[in-house]
């Protein structure tokens, strides 16, 4: 199959996604909180980012390659964390640091992660960023920290946007066992929807059918009477401070990235901490659905702190058309989740490398034609 005759924007592969995953799986992989607007005005809002196009610039071959800490990538774009992608799609998180190898783009594992770092290291290889949720203990957080370093990765991207859990209603709906001492809990009605998606209930007994935090189950001790839902939300929700990020920063002798930056003073409290990059974003839309789209902000981060900080950006992409507007707003780098979860769920083995196939060609035929060869013109394209 042609999978660029067939899919040949992410958005084809929504609808054949939500085909073949359980209703309590898609609404894990597509809802947002409260009735979806912000993660809806994250999307309107990019759609209205104009760019002016330049011609008489004869023959255009754009190059897409950027240095960032030090190492080459061939993209300006890389995979966002995103917890438990093995539930999305089994074994997701080992195939989208795969394709993301492949690809010579970040791909960023979450602390939530339904795989170890020490497994998804080696696969990742010079691609490989580590997301921290800071965990209450910071023997804890001391010890993931030196596991990622010792498994191969060099990037370190602290989310901050999650005080705590947001209440995904559509998740509620769909089923999903929220509140249970066992989020994978079969209950009849998750059993029935599983049944009748047999595509993605293959393929998870294939992987074993079991779904589990990795990277945090060694640290919930038996004999301490949690279950590791309670043992997570008592460990990662409300435990951020300006005192706790020097302290991360005092521990990670790499590249420090902050994500889900929307007020400037936290933007500027963030880099006085000693983060060497801040994502501008309201966390997809999960979060608050009062929040403000990432790519109205974006550029006002950016005039308030000028040229020379590293800027990225998050929330609402799913396009190179996307990425390009998000450059020409004053980002350096993008980050993409739930584009590269659609292609999971879409194409199981196949959909990342899909992903970054569709993203590459984008982005490349936008800067055809706007007539820029590289991302620095590009940033100059904005209406």
């Amino acid at each position: 199959m042609d999978m660029m005759q067939k899919y040949p924007r992410i958005s084809d592969m929504v609808v054949p996604a939500e085909r073949r995953l359980p209703k309590f799986v898609h609404a894990y992989l597509a809802a947002g909180t409260g009735i979806g607007q912000a993660m809806s005005r994250n999307e309107q809002a990019l759609s209205e980012v104009e760019l002016m196009p330049r011609f008489f610039r004869g023959r255009v071959a754009p190059d897409t390659s950027l240095e960032l800490f030090g190492q080459h990538y061939a993209a300006p774009f890389g995979i966002a964390p995103v917890g438990l992608q093995s539930l999305i799609w089994p074994n997701g998180e080992a195939l989208l640091a795969k394709a993301a190898s492949a690809h010579q783009i970040p791909y960023t594992l979450s602390t939530v992660a339904g795989a170890d770092l020490e497994t998804i290291g080696p696969i990742a290889g010079d691609m490989g960023w580590y997301q921290l949720y800071a965990p209450s203990d910071k023997a804890v957080m001391r010890d993931l920290l030196k596991r990622a370093k010792a498994s191969g990765f060099k990037t370190l991207v602290v989310t901050v946007d999650v005080p705590g859990p947001s209440r995904r209603e559509e998740m509620r709906l769909a089923g999903a066992p929220i509140g249970s001492r066992n989020p994978m809990s079969l209950t009849p009605r998750v059993f029935w929807q599983c049944m009748t998606h047999p595509s993605w209930s293959l393929a998870a007994l294939a992987n074993g059918g079991k779904f589990s935090f990795k990277n945090l189950v060694r640290y919930n001790k038996e004999g301490d009477g949690d279950d590791i839902t309670t043992f997570i939300g008592r460990q990662l929700n409300g435990s951020l401070t300006w005192d706790y990020l020097a302290e991360i920063r005092a521990e990670w002798d790499g590249p420090l990235v902050v994500k889900g930056i929307l007020h400037l003073e936290d933007a500027r409290q963030a880099l006085k901490a000693g983060a060497d990059a801040l994502v501008i974003s309201n966390h997809g839309g999960r979060q608050l659905d009062a929040a403000p789209p990432s790519i109205t902000i974006l550029p006002q981060i950016r005039q308030a702190l000028g040229g020379d900080i590293k800027l990225f950006f998050d929330s609402g992409v799913r396009s190179g058309l996307d990425i390009a507007r998000a450059l020409a707003s004053g980002a350096d780098f993008v980050l993409l989740g739930r584009a590269f979860m659609f292609g999971l769920a879409c194409l199981g083995a196949q959909g990342g490398q899909h992903v970054g196939d569709i993203l590459k060609d984008e982005l490349q035929n936008t800067m055809v034609q706007l007539g820029v060869t590289t991302l620095e013109e590009l940033k100059s394209t904005r209406k």
